[in-house]
């Protein structure tokens, strides 16, 4: 039976609690050669940008540094919380934070970027300010029509690869959201994949993690390991069954604004860094401010890396 290989669990657990498994000082870590079928993009999550705390500022700086790579990102995956936030916001606060989102972007970089949604950026699902059901841009219409697109959900395919960008923010009865796809998606993805040449490799971006080892050391009680409905991806099983017999090589996440990698029946699981760090308020347990840089091969996968940008939160000296 595959299981979890017991280096990178220890590998993950490690950098959980403070491990040093980054680049620093804006200074990219040494990636695999990149030859004519290679290509690097980068993945840049938990943005929550906001008018507070310099988030403008830090993102503007993050994307200078993503700038800077050598070799150029082919284009930038942000990986969901793009906003703070939507949940339990007005429609005016909300829209005015996805308008500065994208100025930010305008403004500071010309690398093409695709989007995946967070629990954050989904509006009004906390029902406060007078948000309804019928408030224009309910739910995850409001990320749709700011961002340009038709659902949260989509696949593309760039130099050989196929992407498949997942919403992985569900509405739950006992909370604001949940972690997983609707069957609807499910069917959808199967569908896709079973199209899928089986020679063509793929990746997956989700907000939520399918499999991750960072909220592990953090939510033991009585020696139960307890996770919440909005840690990780319902399912998480029946999806890794999906992937390990389509050719996903990856599959990509953050919401735990910590950074892991887990090889799980062939496929590298990479819950990614926060851009904001603890959302905007220094290093979160022991993780700084970062994004993932991926570097692509059709051989070999992907190899991952996780960059700092030299971020000082305010206040902090």
């Amino acid at each position: 039976m595959s299981r979890i290989s017991r280096r990178n669990v220890l590998a993950g657990t490690l950098a959980a609690l403070g491990g040093s498994l980054w680049g620093r000082g804006g200074k990219a870590q040494a990636a695999a050669a990149i030859g004519p079928d290679n290509f690097r993009f980068v993945h840049l999550t938990d943005i929550h940008v906001q008018p507070e705390l310099k988030a403008a500022e830090g993102l503007a700086a993050c994307l200078q540094s993503v700038n800077k790579l050598d070799p150029k990102p082919d284009f930038i995956m942000t990986g969901g919380d793009l906003i703070m936030d939507a949940l339990e916001q007005s429609a005016e606060r909300s829209s005015s934070l996805f308008d500065l989102l994208k100025k930010v972007f305008a403004d500071n970089t010309d690398i093409p970027v695709r989007h995946c949604m967070g629990n954050h950026d989904v509006f009004g699902w906390g029902r406060k300010h007078g948000v309804t059901s019928e408030t224009s841009g309910y739910g995850k219409q409001m990320y749709c029509e700011k961002l340009g697109i038709e659902r949260p959900y989509d696949a593309f395919d760039h130099r050989g690869w196929r992407f498949y960008v997942l919403d992985s923010v569900q509405p739950s009865e006992s909370g604001l959201y949940q972690g997983g796809l609707d069957e609807e998606q499910v069917a959808w993805l199967r569908q896709d994949l079973d199209a899928k040449p089986a020679d063509v490799p793929a990746v997956v971006v989700s907000h939520i993690p399918i499999i991750t080892v960072t909220v592990l050391p953090n939510e033991a009680n009585e020696g139960a390991f307890k996770i919440g409905a909005g840690s990780m991806c319902a399912g998480g099983q029946a999806l890794a069954s999906l992937f390990a017999e389509h050719n996903v090589r990856l599959a990509l996440s953050g919401h735990t604004h910590m950074v892991d990698e887990v090889v799980y029946r062939g496929v590298k699981y990479v819950c990614d860094g926060a851009v904001s760090g603890r959302w905007w308020k220094g290093s979160n347990r022991g993780f700084p401010e970062g994004f993932g840089i991926l570097d692509l091969n059709a051989e070999s996968g992907a190899q991952f890396s996780y960059q700092t940008y030299g971020w000082q939160a305010e206040g902090q000296s």
